[in-house]
């Protein structure tokens, strides 16, 4: 059995076709034949913007590896092949994996690279890891081991289960006390990116580290396919458009630039510039840019935080109620009441040690003065 990358280096037309596919763009033909853009509302010019993502989708694609034997084919031999994936993944969010699989393999390549080709599809569609097979080793140690797409199970019930909606009670009270700046001086935070959506603000308190879904861009294009759609639209009709559930993207976006970074603070906003430096955390550039017109509805102003109001909640409660690290950590360890009793003991140990001495040393003084007593030292005679 040989391993293989059969995904070469991405295209700028291969690119084009990603946001067809994904977003359904209709990008001009001057931007199509590689000239300058003269339409002003051409999907391409976003392009830029979206560079964080781009650079996600080719490391992502770039890592692809197939296990074949002799006569067997790869999952995915082509871009094309991923394109279509994504497309039947859009079309039919209501077959389970394994139905999906059939439909989608028929020349019947390995088992595991039909299954790393459909969760490459997902991952790059909505920015979700449906695989066990790359788990944090954090997340294992501390018994919180992801949600993985079973082959009886839909795509759109995969979406629902793993973003169920758990709002916290008092989330309107502390969101504006739960700002960066504050966690990083007074909790002593660290932010890092994630390129899984399902990690957006997961705190690792050994660590001291929150996790942040920074792919702005990628959210606001997300939100731009669903600003016209009607407001009850069920997980299954969001899938079939391309997009994930929109108050989940709205929440993403205001939980970073109206809650963690407000980027009307200009400390926050200073903070979440050195993070989009290449050389520390390379977040999302975008995520600097705030957009309304263009992605929100007039009701849309303010998101209710159903999805991640409770990691909010764990945020506010670690600024309250600070992990000790470092000397603090040791003091509080060894302040434990059976410490305290071992001090304690110890303490009288050392007592009694230092009172036998004491007593020693006085009694060892009484016996040199009674024989000075008895044994006077007579003072030489004179001539």
């Amino acid at each position: 059995m040989t391993s293989q990358f059969p995904l070469g280096k991405v295209t700028t037309a291969q690119l084009q076709e990603l946001g067809k596919v994904l977003w359904s763009w209709s990008i001009c033909t001057d931007c199509l034949a590689g000239k300058s853009c003269t339409t002003p509302d051409c999907p391409w010019s976003r392009s830029t913007v979206l560079g964080r993502y781009f650079d996600f989708f080719k490391i992502s694609t770039s890592s692809y590896e197939c296990h074949l034997a002799p006569g067997q084919t790869p999952g995915l031999a082509s871009y094309e092949d991923l394109f279509r994936i994504i497309g039947e993944l859009k079309l039919n969010p209501e077959l389970t994996k394994a139905e999906l699989l059939e439909k989608l393999f028929t020349d019947r390549p390995p088992r595991g690279d039909q299954e790393r080709a459909l969760n490459l599809a997902a991952r790059v569609a909505m920015m979700i890891n449906c695989s066990a097979s790359h788990q944090s080793s954090v997340l294992l140690e501390h018994g919180s081991q992801q949600t993985r797409w079973h082959n009886d199970v839909t795509f759109s019930q995969f979406l629902h289960d793993i973003f169920p909606q758990n709002a916290h009670p008092s989330i309107e009270d502390i969101k504006e006390n739960i700002q960066a700046t504050k966690l990083k001086k007074h909790a002593r935070l660290n932010f890092q990116p994630t390129d899984d959506l399902r990690n957006h603000l997961r705190l690792d308190k050994k660590a001291a580290v929150v996790e942040i879904f920074h792919h702005t861009a990628f959210l606001k294009e997300q939100l731009r396919l669903t600003k016209d759609q009607p407001r009850n639209l069920s997980v299954p009709d969001h899938i079939k458009i391309g997009a994930l559930p929109r108050a989940l993207a709205i929440e993403v976006l205001d939980s970073i630039q109206k809650v963690l970074f407000p980027l009307t603070d200009s400390k926050s906003k200073e903070l979440l510039l050195s993070l989009t430096s290449t050389s520390t955390c390379n977040f999302d550039t975008d995520s600097l840019r705030y957009d309304s017109a263009s992605i929100r509805n007039p009701n849309e102003h303010t998101a209710q935080y159903h999805y991640f109001g409770a990691r909010l909640g764990d945020l506010h409660h670690e600024l309250v109620n600070p992990t000790p690290r470092g000397l603090e950590k040791w003091f509080e360890r060894n302040s434990s009441a059976r410490f305290v009793m071992m001090a304690t003991l110890a303490g009288v140990v050392l007592a009694i040690l230092l009172g036998v001495l004491g007593l020693g040393l006085g009694g060892f003084q009484a016996y040199v003065g009674y024989m000075a007593w008895k044994h006077p030292v007579q003072p030489p005679s004179g001539p």
